[in-house]
């Protein structure tokens, strides 16, 4: 970090060192800090709405009881998510860190950064697959009749069924020749996927994904390679533009027939729910997932402010917009929903589909009988193209400034190593691009990059921030930036409520579990889901993992308690870095062990 800036803003003070650093040509460059006013509010925006808002939430409020399901959300958000994003982006800015080097405050934690870039790594290796699905089909749509209307093509078999048909003649079709697939299935399956049906048996790459995948990565390496601070147009348009898509498809849903029942369906409120289990667990993932905690995204994107931004308000203002998109993009999906309901006969409960079924499945269904199809099926798949891609930029970048933070010489061959990391997902995404990938993408996503492992990860975060560092000396730090007083019910909801909460979803998690599935409704081989379940101990074993090797391997010199003390930072011997006033008077504020 530079010593001086052209504005008066609280920064590190220069030390003899970091004045020698800028004048060696080899020193560490500098790591990058939000210029505009509005650059750290869009950039989480671009990082946490994403297809998680647009489909997964509207189908769970759908699945558990519609209003219900609002209300077991709105606990969780209160509870979780709102305490969760605030203390990752406060302690980030303060400690101008990356997810894993911010644990020197705290050291027998430092698993839990590792375990953050883990599961960071887990989601990116997947994230450009699903962007290249959607390009894929946003490719297709520039079709006066789409490839998925009909069952003439190449890739139909003869018990291809299109969705036009009677819809008592479908049912009675159905029933003869129960295999049928609507003309949709089949093109997501045979066509775009073309899939062999089993996860074991690759079939070879699918050579039109492979080649989207890697323009996807391309993009993602073009948009950070000067570090996502110089970014600015990519991370606002990201942001902002799928808001523009959002709006029009809604308007466009709220005309069309049918489209009030689809709102009904949605929201109908059934309180006996409240009392499923399933309700709080689904409510309680979809508010880790959706506000992207965790991940070690968040705490990068806050380590780029400067000491004195209000990322309190950013915070805040970022949890308001995150769920109210998931409750406008429920709006906009349903009220479609509603009028294919309307159109096709059936229920909207035979319609919904979980997970991809709305982008892949059901969607193109539903464009097929809009007017104008094309330019509605041009615009949701692009917009589910950038929200894939901003997603990815961000996670990229959290994993990056980890790995920069620890390995400072990646930052002096940024380029480099940027594109050497890229090279390596993209590489590491050429299974998931073969004709079973599918399989070995719902591997990745149900595994390693949610569920299990990102609440046992979160669980242990909270714990280590806010009884290594200190609740207190967050709210303390939050105040020292930004003047900001947090009450002590922060405090308390740090110590108690976020990771009780995080405990008990996780406990929910291993006692409902089933082991996942094909779309037939066929269990996954023994060894895929052993698999699965090594993805996510990868993540969780970490945590304990470097716990044990700090306190038998490092500090010889110290007993057993004195290392226990140290790396729980009982001692205060961790300071946070030396700040200037705007008047250039040097202060010491917040160390661990108190105030100056």
């Amino acid at each position: 970090m530079g010593a001086t800036t052209k504005n008066n803003d609280h920064v590190p003070l220069a030390t003899d060192e970091t004045r020698a650093d800028q004048v060696d040509p080899h020193a560490e460059p500098d790591r990058g800090q939000w210029t505009g006013k509005f650059d750290f509010l869009m950039s989480m925006i671009a990082y946490a709405v994403g297809l998680g808002n647009v489909w997964r939430f509207p189908y769970l409020c759908y699945r558990n009881g519609g209003g219900s399901f609002l209300v077991v959300y709105a606990i969780f958000f209160c509870l979780a998510a709102v305490p969760i994003f605030i203390m990752e982006v406060t302690i980030g800015q303060y400690l101008q860190k990356g997810a894993m080097e911010m644990w020197l405050m705290c050291p027998l934690f430092r698993g839990v950064g590792i375990g953050n870039v883990v599961i960071a790594f887990m989601c990116i290796a997947y994230f450009c697959v699903i962007v290249a699905w959607a390009m894929f089909y946003m490719i297709s749509s520039f079709n006066s009749v789409f490839p998925w209307e009909t069952c003439n093509n190449y890739w139909n078999t003869a018990s291809c069924i299109t969705g036009k048909e009677n819809v008592t003649a479908l049912a009675s079709i159905k029933k003869l020749f129960p295999k049928t697939q609507t003309s949709v299935e089949e093109f997501w399956e045979h066509r775009v996927l073309q899939d062999t049906g089993s996860i074991d048996n690759f079939g070879g790459i699918q050579w039109e994904l492979f080649f989207i995948m890697m323009a996807a990565w391309l993009i993602v390496y073009f948009a950070l390679w000067k570090g996502i601070t110089q970014a600015r147009k990519f991370v606002y348009f990201c942001a902002l533009f799928p808001y523009v898509l959002i709006f029009i498809l809604l308007v466009r849903g709220l005309t069309l027939p049918g489209a009030s029942n689809g709102i009904y369906y949605y929201l109908k409120p059934n309180m006996t729910r409240l009392a499923d289990t399933a309700v709080w667990k689904d409510a309680g993932t979809q508010v880790f997932y959706s506000y992207g905690v965790g991940f070690g995204a968040l705490i990068a994107l806050g380590s780029h402010n400067k000491f004195n931004h209000n990322c309190f308000k950013d915070a805040i203002t970022m949890c308001f917009i995150n769920g109210s998109t998931s409750i406008l993009a429920g709006f906009a999906v349903f009220s479609i929903l509603g009028y294919m309901s309307h159109m096709s006969g059936k229920e909207i409960g035979d319609i919904v589909k979980p997970g991809v079924g709305l982008a892949f499945l059901a969607y193109p269904e539903v464009a097929t009988n809009l007017p104008m199809k094309q330019v509605f099926a041009v615009l949701f798949f692009l917009m589910i193209t950038i929200l894939g891609l901003d997603s990815q930029v961000c996670m990229v970048e959290g994993l990056f400034t980890a790995l920069e933070d620890a390995f400072p010489i990646l930052r002096r061959h940024k380029k480099l190593s940027l594109g050497i990391t890229c090279l390596f997902f993209f590489l590491l995404g050429i299974p998931m691009v073969t004709k079973s990938g599918s399989h070995w993408l719902q591997i990745f996503d149900n595994y390693g990059a949610s569920g299990y492992a990102l609440l046992f990860v979160v669980f242990f975060e909270v714990v280590g921030l806010a009884y290594g560092f200190g609740a207190d000396k967050i709210r303390g730090a939050l105040k020292e930036m930004t003047g900001i007083s947090l009450p002590p019910f922060f405090s308390w909801v740090w110590k108690g409520c976020a990771p009780l909460t995080s405990l008990v979803l996780f406990i929910f998690s291993i006692v409902y579990y089933k082991p996942i599935k094909y779309p037939t409704g066929e269990d996954y081989p023994i060894w895929a889901n052993a698999f699965g379940w090594f993805l996510s101990s990868c993540s969780m074993v970490v945590i304990p993992g470097y716990a044990i090797y700090y306190l038998l391997f490092t500090n010889r010199h110290l007993t057993f308690k004195e290392k226990l003390r140290k790396g729980l930072n009982l001692d205060g011997s961790f300071e946070s870095p030396v700040r200037t006033h705007q008047n250039g008077e040097e202060m010491k504020f917040i160390t661990a062990g108190g105030t100056q």
